[in-house]
């Protein structure tokens, strides 16, 4: 008896084995419902083992966790100040990049120079470039940006000098309007720190009819400023007693200078004079 129980038992094994490892369609069909008698029992002893695995790991450190957040803060703040870095660079190159197109393009020999220096009690008056007479400006050179006439220099040492701007009631420009035959002499005004100046064009005829919004361009007479330096857009024009006044906005804005252009002066030098055949053969010793 106990030996039928053995082989008893061999053959159930047997037969068991080949139902989990055979693979037929009534081993598939039999392995299916083995699993979904048992299925109770896995889902409950994997809810038993999320809740062991639960209870054995270890408790959060508030502190440790405080000083995460921390370091996470710090981090996200070298970001923002690496990002601002970086935007700074790009517009600074835009800049530069837009100088150095208006230089190649302009039809004037120009020496780039960089703001320096501005005073409060002067701040429409003047300022100071790092340019200077051993880098080739001269006095009354004219000064400029890619969008028109800033004003002109005065004194001067090696490398810095002062520039005048055409704000000031001391830099007097000789003026046209564009599509008219009227001509003037366009002047700065005194004003107050926060209050953009005005120039007016004074001397314009009595009877002129001057649109807003018309363009003043250098005439090039005097010899000081070249011609057709964009200088300002007509605001308005008003009849004097004489005489005919228009008031100007400036093209450039003189409280956002950093960059500008010194049209370089030309210089003239003694010709050495060219003998000729006959004085040159005189002059030939034998």
């Amino acid at each position: 008896m106990k030996q039928f129980n053995l082989i008893a038992l061999l053959i159930f094994l047997a037969g068991v084995v080949s139902v989990f490892t055979l693979d037929t369609p009534t081993t598939r069909e039999i392995q299916g419902k083995v699993m979904s008698l048992f299925s109770p029992f896995i889902h409950s002893s994997a809810a038993i083992e999320q809740t062991v695995t639960g209870v054995a790991a270890p408790p959060l450190d508030p502190k440790q966790l405080k000083r995460e957040l921390d370091e996470m803060r710090v981090q996200v703040e070298r970001l923002r100040i690496i990002q601002h870095k970086y935007n700074q660079i790009n517009e600074e190159n835009a800049k530069l990049l837009k100088l150095i197109e208006f230089k190649q393009a302009s039809p004037f020999k120009l020496i780039a120079a960089k703001v320096i220096r501005r005073e409060s009690s002067t701040w429409w008056n003047s300022l100071i470039i790092d340019k200077g007479s051993l880098d080739g400006i001269g006095t009354d050179s004219p000064v400029i940006t890619s969008v028109g006439l800033v004003g002109k220099t005065s004194i001067l040492a090696p490398h810095m000098a002062r520039v005048i701007l055409l704000t000031d009631e001391m830099c007097s420009v000789s003026a046209r309007i564009e599509g008219t035959l009227d001509k003037g002499i366009l002047y700065g005004e005194r004003a107050a720190l926060d209050i953009k100046p005005d120039l007016r064009l004074r001397f314009l005829n009595l009877n002129a009819a001057i649109p807003a919004g018309s363009a003043v361009y250098s005439t090039g007479e005097g010899g000081v400023f070249p011609k057709d330096l964009l200088l300002g857009r007509v605001k308005r024009f008003e009849n004097k007693e004489i005489t005919g006044e228009a008031i100007v906005e400036p093209a450039v804005d003189f409280s956002a200078l950093e960059h500008v252009f010194i049209i370089e002066m030309q210089r003239t030098t003694p010709e050495t004079p060219v003998p000729d055949a006959a004085t040159a053969k005189e002059s030939t010793p034998p």
